[in-house]
């Protein structure tokens, strides 16, 4: 009897230590699953913060968002660096990027070492042309007479202002020499606005001439007519002398040399195309404010427009000057005819 005490005393404090253990190996198995997981669920965020190649800011600085996807939206707002000029770009290497990445606690780290990300300047752009019309405006002013062209030193010169930046262009300042025609302008854009800025810019300008040219090619022997040519500005110095100045003194004339589209046209090129031939048979006409005859002729001599020829009047067999006014076609004069 007093051993079945002891045995069911011995087996009452076994269950007892079962039970006291087993809370405790749950707990400890709980905990390592625990720790599990948010192991994996780090893992997890790690693998879905990215680096960004490249980012077009348009501000003054860069942020966190600029840099990485993936993170906190509330971190993606902060500045952590100065942007670059506007128009600019600049690299930001992995070593920077990394050192920024351990400051704001995001779990990010390069994987090699040609990690970067390329950060350019959102800009408008001010072209040469925009700059050299507000040039040529400046020069009118200053009392340079049109039509002139201006030559600025610097062909690919542009100006980048920021997105939000008033994109006028004013010139300041305008220093010219009359005797070589050159000139130093001071440029200014966003006037009376904190993102002003001046530029120096120099160049020249040149008086242009209109003159006639051609604006096809014309063979040797052809009459130029109103289609085939127009007027085209040149720098004047360029224009040679004994050029053509009226486009009126090349409509009808004769093709003597070819010469090429789009270039000054010398008088030696051309000539009065011959509209009578000697013993062509011509219309004469005479026309006074009473009357009207025409008679047929035959021409004694060769005659190109504006020329006064001798015909022969074939009805009374004399002979008679006239003037060509086209083609075989004569105007007897007045006080000459008979």
């Amino acid at each position: 009897m007093k051993t079945k005490k002891i045995i069911l005393t011995l087996a009452i404090a076994f269950l007892a230590l079962g039970s006291g253990l087993g809370p405790e190996i749950a707990f400890a198995q709980s905990s390592q699953n625990g720790q599990s997981g948010l192991s994996r669920n780090s893992q997890q965020l790690d693998e879905n913060i990215l680096l960004k190649p490249d980012a077009l800011v348009d501000g003054q600085y860069v942020t966190l968002g600029d840099l990485f996807s993936g993170i906190d939206p509330q971190q993606a707002d902060i500045s952590v660096a100065h942007a670059p000029q506007p128009g600019k770009q600049v690299v930001l290497d992995y070593r920077w990027l990394y050192g920024i990445a351990q400051r704001h606690n995001i779990n990010w780290r390069p994987r090699t070492t040609a990690d970067q990300v390329m950060i350019t300047r959102a800009s408008q752009v001010i072209t040469m042309e925009e700059i050299q019309e507000a040039v040529e405006d400046a020069l009118t002013q200053h009392g340079v007479e049109r039509p002139f062209t201006v030559d600025l030193s610097s062909e690919n010169f542009q100006i980048h202002l920021p997105v939000d930046a008033q994109t006028t262009v004013d010139v300041t300042g305008l220093d010219i020499n009359s005797r070589t025609n050159r000139f130093v302008a001071s440029i200014t854009t966003g006037a009376q606005t904190a993102q002003r800025r001046t530029y120096r810019i120099s160049g020249k300008y040149y008086p242009l001439s209109s003159v006639p040219v051609l604006v096809e090619p014309i063979s040797r022997g052809s009459i130029i007519r109103p289609d085939q040519v127009e007027y085209r500005d040149f720098r004047t110095e360029r224009v040679p002398s004994g050029a053509i100045r009226d486009i009126n003194d090349l409509i009808g004339k004769e093709v003597i040399r070819p010469a090429n589209p789009n270039e000054p046209l010398m008088f030696r090129d051309f000539t009065n195309p011959i509209l009578v031939r000697r013993g062509a048979l011509v219309i004469i006409r005479l026309v006074t404010e009473n009357m009207s005859l025409t008679a047929r002729g035959k021409a004694l001599e060769n005659g190109s427009k504006g020329d006064v020829i001798r015909v022969v009047n074939q009805t009374s067999n004399k002979t008679v000057q006239v003037e060509v006014v086209g083609e075989n076609d004569v105007r007897a004069l007045p006080a000459m005819s008979q």
